[in-house]
């Protein structure tokens, strides 16, 4: 089965973008036009490459519902109503219960194991989780979107007649795709997002402390790492990307401050998926006890030999900079 999938790609200048290409194929033309409006308005890269995700959702099930739409808009014609509502209807389930395959790995095995394809098919026999309203909306969005860019694109190469055709058509096909965009709910609702209560930080940091006998993880730099990570989020409120953002740099050596600072596309950034500060830059105030936990840190990461190559604050055992996995995978633990 072809599949389609959305790559992240980094230039030599540091630059992040991402593109639709099939397994082993080339990236798709279209698609790659498309990403190209994002890249030249300056939408940061996971932006881009969550459009190019939604994407990959369209074509997949272009391809499994055996719709040539290339083809059909140089004839003249657009998607049908029924395959309209079909579409506007898979955008509701989780990307990897759309498709039969998971479109964010490449498969390398040749030998098919048995008992994948078995469990596979009873999963297909429960019933699909679908994703929220947000997400939902905003797909349907760059659905009607990406339909009327390439509506455009291939109009300009018809005649008159197939492109006054393709216009009229497509222009009910999109009327229809947005008529099932679904009003998404303003905050404050049932089931909104709520922060963390002040019962649930205090059992987090007992469970996080270097010495708790709960603590999930065995060695000592990776205990006090963590803890330090989990107490600067919770006493400051800055966001993943900001942390993991964070360099040596933006200590202030004889004040208990640290400066949260932008930095797109940084080329000395080796992380493909570059952690992006999305709050205005600002200076943070820390108490002193938790300033001294961070000049703690960073003597034992100056003990890690390949850390001392770069200069963010929060490394791996091995010297790396931190990804957002890391980070989720903390609180997973926990």
């Amino acid at each position: 089965m072809t599949r389609f999938v959305a790559k992240r790609i980094k230039f030599l200048n540091g630059e992040r973008h991402s593109v639709l290409s099939r397994v082993g194929g080339l990236p798709v033309h279209e698609a790659t036009l498309f990403l190209a409006r994002f890249r030249t308005r300056g939408r940061k890269p996971n932006t881009v490459h969550r459009v190019c995700t939604t994407l990959a959702l369209l074509y997949r099930w272009l391809h499994s519902s055996k719709i040539d739409l290339m083809g059909r808009l140089r004839e003249g014609q657009c998607l049908t109503s029924p395959e309209v509502y079909r579409l506007g209807s898979a955008a509701q389930y989780r990307a990897d219960e759309v498709a039969e395959e998971d479109a964010t790995h490449e498969v390398k095995r040749q030998v098919v194991d048995l008992h994948r394809v078995r469990m596979r098919r009873k999963v297909g026999a429960v019933r699909r989780r679908t994703v929220g309203a947000e997400n939902h909306a905003t797909r349907l969005r760059y659905f009607v979107a990406y339909l009327d860019f390439l509506v455009g694109y291939v109009a300009t190469t018809l005649p008159r007649h197939l492109r006054l055709q393709l216009e009229e058509d497509s222009k009910q096909v999109l009327n229809i795709l947005r008529a099932q965009v679904p009003t998404v709910p303003g905050g404050g609702g049932l089931g909104s997002r709520e922060g963390m209560s002040k019962e649930d930080q205090e059992l987090l940091l007992a469970i996080v402390r270097p010495n708790s006998p709960q603590n999930p993880w065995k060695r000592a730099f990776v205990r006090h790492r963590n803890w330090l990570i989990v107490v600067l989020l919770l006493a400051t409120g800055m966001r993943r990307g900001e942390l993991l953002n964070l360099q040596l740099s933006d200590l202030h050596p004889r004040k208990p401050l640290v400066s949260i600072v932008r930095r797109p596309h940084d080329p000395g950034d080796r992380r493909l998926i570059q952690p992006t500060p999305k709050t205005r830059e600002r200076v943070v105030e820390l108490r002193p006890a938790i300033m001294k936990a961070v000049w703690k840190h960073i003597a034992l990461r100056g003990e890690i030999r390949a850390a001392r190559k770069h200069g963010y604050l929060f490394v791996s055992e091995d010297g790396d900079e931190l990804g957002y996995k890391t980070i989720d995978g903390i609180f997973a633990d926990c």
